[in-house]
């Protein structure tokens, strides 16, 4: 297939994503997640205790290698980095408009309260956590979230955490497969060279 002009690098980085993607959601994590949860018990003879029935450390270590990706905005396939694509292509109204609703959802999922919480009066956001384990546990290690990731573990509620972990990964796993598909929409366009600006 040959590209015209400035659009070259833009297919390139959106076939790129669109080639992650596949990987990122054809992962066994997601397999595993179906039936998944966390169950929380307490007993008077031994206090708290629960457990995390979902993807094992295996396939979710192999999938934040996939997702940072789309998560870090300073890689080319970052989701902030593509706003900034689709801002500058010449695209119809409606492939931007689809592009920006499938980040916005994501954006404020991740950004709203979860349930838990690790200091008196304040919720950790979706966000939050999923930043404590990809950079206490995951990836690219940064001390503060590795101090906050080894106190959760040791924690009986830690495997709500682990649930919490699960439901961004799943979050993202829309959001990426939208995003996918609008980038087979701006991918048409582009080379086909039509760009309805009417909407």
């Amino acid at each position: 297939m040959i590209y015209v002009g400035s659009n070259v690098d833009a297919v390139g980085t959106l076939e790129l994503f669109n080639e992650k993607a596949e990987e990122f959601l054809s992962s066994r994590f997601f397999a595993r997640v179906r039936g998944g949860g966390a169950i929380v018990e307490f007993s008077r003879d031994s206090g708290w205790d629960a457990v995390h029935v979902g993807p094992d450390e295996e396939s979710t270590r192999a999938l934040v290698l996939t997702l940072r990706l789309f998560m870090q905005d300073n890689d080319r396939l970052s989701l902030c980095r593509m706003a900034a694509l689709y801002d500058a292509l010449p695209l119809s109204d409606g492939v931007a408009r689809e592009f920006d609703r499938s980040r916005s959802a994501l954006n404020s999922f991740l950004d709203s309260d979860s349930p838990l919480a690790i200091e008196e009066g304040r919720c950790l956001t979706h966000r939050e956590i999923l930043e404590i384990f990809v950079y206490g546990a995951y990836a690219h290690v940064e001390p503060q979230s590795r101090r906050i990731y080894e106190d959760l573990r040791t924690t009986p509620f830690y495997p709500l955490f682990q649930k919490n972990l699960v439901d961004a990964c799943v979050a993202f796993a829309r959001c990426v497969s939208a995003v996918r598909e609008t980038n087979r929409r701006a991918v048409i366009e582009l080379t086909a060279g039509t760009h309805d600006t009417v909407g």
